[in-house]
């Protein structure tokens, strides 16, 4: 059985790889990153990955 850290790492890594590859989302993700994230049962130190990971996109 996978670990919640596993699980937490492979959404994260979902939706990095889905903003990579979807302007779309990554435009929505960039633009309202709380309302996109809400969507996904990840804790709240996994959003902040998650967003930080993002500003490092877009700098």
């Amino acid at each position: 059985m996978q670990s919640r850290q596993q699980k937490e790492a492979e959404v994260i890594s979902e939706i990095l790889l889905k903003a990579a590859s979807e302007p779309e989302f990554r435009n929505e993700l960039i633009k309202d990153p709380g309302i996109v994230l809400e969507k996904y049962d990840v804790s709240p130190e996994a959003k902040l990955i998650i967003r930080r990971s993002i500003i490092d996109l877009t700098q």
